[in-house]
């Protein structure tokens, strides 16, 4: 599983945060995810976890700055 990309449920799973805030954090360019497919039904995130894990762990530091 090394470098498959993590679906939205399993990147929560892993990391602890809940599937909207994990969405609502790559709306807002937070977490890094990337966007597949076609047409609006069909698009799903797909995460690196170690990225995902990276940006948390900035964001933690900010916080602390």
């Amino acid at each position: 599983m090394k470098n498959r990309l993590a679906t939205t449920k399993e990147a929560s799973a892993f990391c602890g945060l809940s599937e909207w805030e994990l969405r609502r954090g790559y709306k807002e360019g937070i977490y890094p995810a990337i966007l597949i497919g076609r047409g609006d039904r069909a698009r799903r995130l797909r995460w690196d976890l170690e990225l995902l894990q990276e940006a948390i762990r900035q964001k933690m530091m900010e916080g602390i700055a």
